[in-house]
């Protein structure tokens, strides 16, 4: 074995690109043939660079991409070393396997590489040369004293600690070693993964459409990264599809799995999309929120308490209701901005025709109406319909937070039921979480067609029933007197 030794980066990708041609993907899944965007991200390493990194989205092929070219540096290097570090030892096990299949797949490499599953790690062949691929725990301990020729990280995005990357990349520079660093979108910037990105978009930068490019002047570091703004739409899938790069990621592929029942919105938003989110960001979890469906709606003539929260504009305007006996929620009212509408209002006649159905079909005893713009009908219900029944309570102060949380602690503890219904459940699963002094607020989810208003107003509803049960007086017991 000997390197390929051209000194020219573009030569050696073309190199790279032929060997990835004899590979094989999978039994008769064709060659492996490099798209543009893979050429982008190693060019890089090809150029030289010590330390790449890659932000990409899930199934875009990143894996296989660095099996690949874990296997073309053993055959080119002259007693290569190549260390595969990941979250778990299981993770960096994926891209071990991914290698082990295309030597498998391939009679030239079966008799250039021999894998050692015992080992999880592929060596050469010939017995003059040390060359190995391995897979390391993600205990930097057992990685301390690494010198590789060749560091593979994957998903840094999972990785609660820095040291396994710190030890790579500080074992570098023995045998001039080079490491390629590949990753989803992290959960929040105070990750390892959060901070080497943050210091990388001090470097000079690049953008294009959503994809972003840092190198350091001296070719030190380089960054790629191919995720959406915050504020994008994240069920726009012409966008979406600009981050997610692999030409198989079709327009209707993705839509499958942005459709799918499995996939949860935070999901969506990180793993497709690029966007930095962690599950512990939402509020309550959707199997949190469906293990409490009861089949026992509202009924005619029920005791309850009302929840109201709206908007008037391009947003959503939501009535829920609580059965005081037992907590029961249901969704008793809902208007929406229709997907795609450039202007849209509120229909207030409706609400208020509504308002007046729900009024008397149930004994309403308390209601909690958020009054930012509704304050004049809220004024007007409260004289029609009695002001225990249709109370203010504001949402954006301190007691509404101690309301949202009240709210999930009882719904994990039993103490709050539901009526399954997709509208109420899509505006519970999309609220987040978001810090706050003194604590968090609720806010909608990723995009401008994503609402929450449903959530709120089950939180208001509940917390009339809680409060309405607080202030009630026991009823004095019949004692006998005896004498």
């Amino acid at each position: 074995m000997r390197r390929s030794g051209s000194g020219d980066g573009a030569v050696e990708l073309q190199t790279f690109e032929k060997f990835c041609a004899g590979l094989r993907l999978a039994d008769d899944a064709g060659p492996m043939i490099l798209e543009p965007f893979q050429r982008t991200l190693l060019g890089d390493y090809f150029d030289g660079v010590i330390e790449t990194v890659v932000l990409l989205s899930k199934k875009n092929g990143k894996t296989t991409l660095l099996a690949a070219l874990a296997l073309y540096h053993l055959l080119f290097e002259d007693d290569a070393d190549v260390v595969i570090g990941a979250s778990s030892r299981e993770q960096a096990g994926i891209m071990y396997e991914q290698a082990v299949g295309f030597v498998r797949r391939s009679e030239q490499l079966s008799n250039l590489m021999v894998p050692r599953g015992g080992y999880r790690a592929i060596f050469t062949a010939d017995p003059k040369d040390a060359g190995r691929i391995r897979v390391l725990a993600s205990d930097s301990d057992t990685a301390d004293g690494v010198l590789p020729t060749l560091a593979l990280v994957d998903e840094l995005g999972r990785h609660k600690k820095p040291d396994l990357y710190g030890v790579f990349r500080d074992g570098l520079g023995a045998r001039d070693g080079q490491m390629v660093t590949i990753t989803t979108a992290g959960e929040h910037p105070g990750t390892p993964l959060g901070q080497l990105r943050a210091e990388a978009r001090r470097l000079p930068t690049t953008r294009q459409g959503r994809y972003t490019y840092a190198r350091h002047p001296n070719a030190i570091f380089a960054m790629h990264e191919w995720a959406l703004e915050e504020d994008d739409d994240v069920h726009d899938l012409e966008l979406v599809k600009s981050v997610n790069p692999l030409g198989s990621n079709t327009i209707e592929k993705l839509r499958q799995r942005h459709d799918s029942p499995s996939t949860l919105p935070w999901q969506w938003a990180r793993f497709a999309c690029g966007i930095w989110l962690s599950a512990e960001g939402w509020w309550i979890s959707p199997s949190d929120w469906t293990e409490h469906e009861t089949p026992m709606p509202l009924s005619e003539g029920d005791r309850i308490t009302l929840g109201f929260d709206g908007s008037r504009f391009h947003d959503a305007t939501a009535i829920v209701g609580c059965r005081i006996e037992d907590g029961q929620l249901e969704l008793l009212g809902l208007w929406e901005s229709p997907r795609g509408a450039k202007e849209w209002e509120v229909p207030g006649g409706e609400v208020d025709s509504r308002l007046g159905e729900v009024m008397e079909t149930y004994r309403v005893v308390r209601g909690y109406f958020d009054p930012p713009l509704w304050q004049s009908e809220i004024d007007a219900w409260a004289h029609e319909f009695g002001e225990n029944a249709v109370m203010r309570f504001w949402t954006n102060r301190s007691r509404f937070l101690a309301a949202a949380e009240r709210f999930r602690t009882d719904l994990v503890g039993g103490l709050v039921s539901h009526t399954r219904d997709d509208d109420l459940t899509r505006h519970v699963t999309n609220t987040q979480l978001r810090e706050v002094r003194g604590g968090y607020q609720l806010t909608k989810g990723r995009g401008e067609l994503e609402s929450n208003d449903a959530a709120i107003a089950a939180v208001l509803a509940y917390e009339a029933r809680c409060d309405l049960l607080a202030n009630a007086k026991p009823e004095r017991s019949k004692v006998p007197v005896t004498f």
